[in-house]
């Protein structure tokens, strides 16, 4: 680009100087220094270098990163050349030829219901009908680019405006295509992904033809009718609800069990105490049928340990030896 430029600009400052050596003579001889002649050498070497250097500049051309240019040659059929000038130092035919540059870069188009963001200004949310007839609206960015081989078919069939032409039609069809043939709760559900991959493979196909690159397709956003809007918080707020009633079911369910298991270990400490007295007392009447004695010495040993004799109630014909019931053997 400075080359051209460069040359360009070299090209223009001989031009001034032909025109202004012969204006500063023309007005010389006016004045009358006639004795002031137009030098013809001179004029052919401002002339010769003017020419060569304004036909070289207008040969070179520079295509920047980022560009590819088109060469329109109305000597060729169709008038464009099929062959497209990537980055770098090209030459063309001067005055014969004209290049034209479109940007290879990524670009985005969006569809939004939000004004400020989209390409259209105002609600370009792309409204269309389910499989049920409920209308919905499709949020999306497309981000595409020129294919660099085909820029002569972009010049020749499109020009500048495929965004008109190309992008935005297919992008209003294939989506309404797709929608219509899914329910309501499939686009904003778990299908969603689904549907914006098939959306995304047809209209790279689309773009293919029309020597475009598709890089992705996003539904960004859903958008409902005021009227389903509503029906859907409500359907939300009534499954919110169900699955509190379930969780406060579960725990229920949960506190239950707890208890049951509680009460079960319970019993099962009672059967195993009661097992355990009852053989208890197995061995305690094992003990006092083996020896009848043991109860009354229990008995006496617990009541004090100095009483050697004790008197039993009247009518009780005999007392009892504490020595002799002391040394009875005790129970095993």
């Amino acid at each position: 680009m400075i080359i051209a430029a460069a040359l360009s600009g070299l090209a223009t400052l001989l031009w001034l100087a032909l025109v202004g050596y012969v204006v500063y003579v023309v007005v010389a001889r006016a004045r009358g220094r006639r004795s002031t002649r137009i030098s013809i050498s001179i004029v052919l070497i401002l002339l010769v270098a003017a020419s060569a250097f304004s036909t070289l500049g207008a040969g070179v051309v520079v295509i920047d990163a980022g560009e590819v240019g088109v060469v329109f040659n109305p000597f060729v059929s169709g008038g464009v050349k099929q062959t497209p000038l990537y980055p770098g130092l090209h030459f063309i035919i001067p005055y014969v030829e004209t290049v034209y540059r479109y940007s290879t870069l990524e670009q985005v188009y969006t569809m939004t219901k939000v004004p400020a963001e989209g390409e259209v200004a105002g609600d370009d949310s792309l409204w269309s009908p389910t499989s049920e007839g409920l209308q919905v609206g499709i949020d999306s960015s497309t981000r595409y680019k020129v294919n660099p081989a085909m820029a002569p078919y972009v010049h020749s069939n499109l020009r500048g405006d495929y965004k008109n032409i190309v992008v935005r039609p297919t992008i209003r069809s294939l989506v309404r295509l797709h929608v219509s043939q899914h329910r309501v709760t499939d686009i904003y559900g778990p299908m969603r992904r689904e549907i914006q991959e098939a959306i995304e493979e047809d209209i790279r196909k689309v773009f293919e033809q029309e020597g475009l690159i598709l890089l992705s397709f996003d539904i960004r956003n859903v958008n409902f009718t005021d009227e389903y809007a509503r029906s859907i918080e409500q359907k939300q707020i009534a499954q919110q609800q169900a699955e509190q009633m379930q969780y406060v079911l579960q725990k229920e369910q949960q506190e239950a069990e707890r208890k049951r298991v509680e009460a079960e270990g319970v019993k099962k400490a009672a059967i195993i105490k009661a097992e355990g007295e009852a053989e208890a007392l197995r061995l305690i009447s094992q003990a006092l049928a083996e020896n009848p004695h043991l109860l009354t010495y229990r008995y006496i040993e617990k009541i004090a340990p100095t009483v050697q004799t004790i008197l039993l109630p009247s009518g009780t014909p005999f007392l009892l030896d504490l020595k002799g019931l002391t040394a009875l053997p005790e129970a095993p």
